[in-house]
C-alpha cells in the first residue's frame, strides 16, 4: 500500500507529528507550502483571530501527486479552524482514501468535519492531538494508536 503524509506546519508541532506518522506507516512525506507569508502569526492568540485566516490562499505545487497514493494522511494545525493552506490542498486534490490529524493548543473544533467536506471523503481515522502531547510520550502513544487504526482499516 502506498501512503503519503501531507501536512502544513508553522510552529513545528504538526511537522513533528507528520514525521512520526510517516515513520510508523513507512509513508512518503509532503510539506504543504503556503505562498503567503504567515510568519506574523507568532502565537495562537494572535493568529486565531487574524482575518487573514478566513481568506483563500495559494499553495506551492505539490511534489507528490495525491491521486497516486492509496491513502493520504493530511495534517493541519488548528488556529481558528483548519489553516487556509490545508483547505487549498484538500480542495485541489483527489483522494482514494484519507485520514486526518489535527494539532492544536486549545481545541480541535470541527476541523475533521471541515476537512472531510473539502476532501469529499470520510476519513478512515482521525487523530486530534494537543501541542503539549506532541512533546510528551503520551503523544507518541496516541500517534502509534492512530497508525494502528489506519493499518487495520486499509
Amino acid at each position: 500500500m502506498k501512503i503519503l503524509v501531507a501536512y502544513y506546519s508553522l510552529h513545528g508541532h504538526t511537522e513533528q507529528t507528520a514525521k512520526m506518522i510517516a515513520k510508523f506507516l513507512r509513508a512518503d512525506l509532503e510539506n504543504i507550502i503556503d505562498k503567503k507569508d504567515r510568519s506574523h502569526l507568532t502565537n495562537w492568540r494572535l493568529g486565531a483571530f487574524d482575518e487573514d485566516l478566513r481568506k483563500a490562499t495559494q499553495i506551492e505545487e505539490s511534489i507528490k501527486n495525491a491521486a497516486d497514493y492509496d491513502l493520504v494522511v493530511i495534517g493541519t494545525p488548528i488556529w481558528d479552524g483548519v489553516v487556509p493552506a490545508v483547505k487549498a490542498y484538500l480542495a485541489k486534490n483527489k483522494f482514494k482514501n484519507v485520514a486526518f490529524f489535527l494539532t492544536f493548543n486549545a481545541a480541535a473544533e470541527d476541523g475533521a468535519l471541515v476537512m472531510s467536506q473539502l476532501a469529499q471523503k470520510a476519513p478512515v481515522a482521525v487523530l486530534e492531538i494537543q501541542d503539549l502531547q506532541v512533546k510528551k510520550l503520551e503523544g507518541k502513544e496516541l500517534i502509534k494508536k492512530f497508525c494502528k487504526e489506519i493499518k487495520n482499516k486499509i
